[in-house]
């Protein structure tokens, strides 16, 4: 039988899961929106889809939200690290390809345990190394292909989409600091949510209202997708990553959110917005073993040095019941 401990782990390895399922699943739906509907307000998109998710995690945990100096402190800098990582992706995203987008924003993968272990102060694994270079490998055949070809000078582009992924980095590490101060997961999901929200709407109102004229949207083809995103790619997602680091480590979560490169590439060819490409199978399979090396190596590790202890022979006790 299972621990409670070991059940929780679990549970939060599937939850991360998913959430790389919906993210990957985000990049299809997002461009989707992107083009159709939001291609002068991509802010506005995540205006919407973190305003109607904050109302909904609202709505839901209201009763269990702790409106405390605290919680409201580490949640707001949590959202304020969400809406600059969006912004900067979006902004980063003009300027460059998709295919340069995907690899650079998944560099948070290599960030994490870097800054973990200075926020931690604590040395990841060996695997959790190896798995990071392994990972990174696999982005870049993933994402970098014979058909990507870049228009015009992308290295500004580039710098943009690293500076989002390292606020997606400070994303991660500063909710494992959060938990580790007390601060409850449902409290800092809602209002960490609810912080980039108004960040979001801030900003759209501020820049982008002149383009909202323009706007037309058509509920029958871009409803499913905007709720897909809404309800599944941020309020989900957010919530089962706040909770599933209460029981996995920083580094753990990104690369395994870090799936979603690949996740987006199967679903991209299944609905025939890409065409397959060996490096794409390789690369993909190269993120997976990655995530092998660093949640089963270490466990491996640890059941063999238990099973050592418990084979260890037992010294011979003198008995001293006469002296």
């Amino acid at each position: 039988m299972l621990n409670t401990t070991k059940k929780q782990h679990i549970l939060a390895l599937v939850m991360l899961s998913l959430t790389a399922f919906f993210w990957g699943a985000g990049f299809v739906l997002n461009d989707s929106l992107l083009a159709n509907y939001f291609n002068d307000t991509p802010i506005l998109l995540n205006a919407i889809r973190f305003g109607l998710s904050s109302v909904l995690l609202l709505c839901i945990f209201a009763k269990r939200i702790r409106w405390n100096k605290t919680n409201l402190l580490y949640s707001a800098i949590g959202g304020v690290f969400l809406f600059a990582a969006f912004t900067l992706q979006v902004y980063g995203l003009r300027l460059t390809t998709p295919a340069h987008s995907g690899f650079f924003t998944a560099a948070y993968i290599v960030f994490v345990p870097f800054i973990a272990w200075i926020a931690f102060r604590k040395r990841p694994h060996a695997s959790t190394f190896v798995g990071v270079g392994v990972a990174i490998v696999g982005l870049a055949l993933l994402n970098f292909n014979t058909s990507s070809n870049a228009s015009g000078d992308t290295i500004v582009g580039d710098l943009i989409t690293l500076s989002s992924a390292l606020m997606f980095t400070f994303q991660i590490v500063w909710s494992e600091v959060s938990l580790k101060k007390g601060v409850d997961h449902l409290s800092f999901t809602t209002l960490q949510i609810t912080t980039a929200s108004v960040l979001f709407v801030i900003f759209t109102l501020a820049f982008e209202h002149r383009s909202y004229a323009a706007l037309t949207f058509d509920w029958a083809k871009g409803g499913w997708q905007l709720a897909l995103v809404t309800l599944c790619g941020t309020a989900f997602a957010y919530f089962a990553q706040t909770y599933s680091q209460q029981h996995v480590n920083s580094s753990e979560t990104a690369l395994i959110m870090g799936c979603e490169s690949p996740i987006g590439a199967v679903i991209s060819l299944l609905v025939g917005s890409d065409v397959f490409s060996w490096n794409m199978l390789v690369g993909g399979l190269m993120v997976i073993l990655a995530v092998a090396l660093v949640e089963i190596v270490p466990t491996l590790g640890k059941k063999k040095s238990t099973q050592n202890t418990q084979d260890a022979p037992v010294p011979p006790q003198t008995d001293t019941s006469d002296v």
